[in-house]
């Protein structure tokens, strides 16, 4: 029994919004989708449609995903020549966060990168009585347009799914929509799926051994996920605390707090498996 590796593409067909932490009145978004979103937007698709008329059972589901899938993050990309890359980021001496499209070219600083796909949408709340905004309610959301602005070709997401033993009890493979993300009763977050690659060998170029208890990432230069604060195989990067919830509750099983950030620079002598939560892990559980 092994895991099988999947790479998977969705366009976006609707403006994105992942949150990040704010920034006065602009909440802003994330340039990438989290594993665990991507987890919880299945769970809930899966869930729904396996009801048959009774309530989703979303928590069978959701444990069902954890014990039998693993999930890389998904990063935006671009087609070239009929070929989707992805853009993905890397911490440079000198340079700070950059992000490099994976068929290589040029370097650009996260500034430059974040103006070719994000945009804003501005909203507040109405004060009936007097027909004015309501105070304190005034909220700029940042958000991934669906179209490339440098170019105006559609936007897509490139990322990878791990099966143990091909096990699909639930039908991942057959979703071709999902809404992921914030801000969905604005529309937001939906994707549509392109491609489903069968039985790749490698995760955004790095390669895999499939033959462990988590899909194992062989030695990457950069980090594509988050990794626990405590790994000291981090050359450089930046770091910032990362919760989740589950369930309406705050799970700090998942989550250690303190993370280094997608892009991270590590030794490229280290092996990295992939967690139920989707953060990576050193395999030789280094601290």
């Amino acid at each position: 029994m092994a895991w099988q590796a999947y790479r998977w593409i969705w366009r976006l067909e609707s403006p994105l919004h992942i949150g990040f932490s704010p920034a006065g009145m602009l909440n802003r978004t994330r340039l990438y989708i989290p594993a665990r979103a991507i987890w919880g937007a299945l769970t809930a698709e899966l869930a729904r449609q396996n009801a048959q008329g009774n309530w989703p059972d979303y928590q069978r589901v959701g444990r069902n995903f954890k014990e039998n899938a693993r999930f890389s993050y998904l990063y935006p990309a671009e087609e070239v020549n009929g070929q989707w890359y992805p853009w993905l980021p890397r911490y440079e001496k000198g340079l700070g966060l950059c992000w490099q499209r994976q068929d290589g070219g040029t370097l650009l600083p996260d500034r430059v990168f974040r103006q070719r796909l994000l945009s804003t949408h501005l909203s507040t709340a109405i004060d009936p009585a007097s027909d004015t905004a309501a105070e304190g309610t005034l909220r700029e959301v940042e958000y991934i347009m669906p179209r490339w602005r440098h170019t105006g070709a559609p936007l897509a997401f490139v990322g990878y799914v791990f099966l143990w033993d091909s096990n699909d009890a639930h039908g991942l493979k057959v979703v071709k929509e999902l809404w992921v993300g914030g801000e969905s009763h604005y529309g937001f977050g939906r994707l549509h799926r392109l491609l489903l690659e069968d039985l790749v060998e490698d995760c955004f170029g790095v390669s895999l051994d499939l033959q462990d208890d988590a899909p194992v990432l062989q030695e990457p230069t950069f980090l594509w996920a988050h990794v626990t604060a405590v790994d000291n195989n981090v050359v450089f990067g930046a770091q910032e605390s990362l919760l989740g919830w589950d369930y309406g509750n705050l799970c700090r099983e998942a989550f250690s707090g303190l993370c280094w950030i997608p892009g991270s620079r590590v030794k490229g002598t280290t092996r990295y498996r992939i967690m139920e939560s989707g953060l990576w892990e050193a395999q030789d559980g280094a601290s």
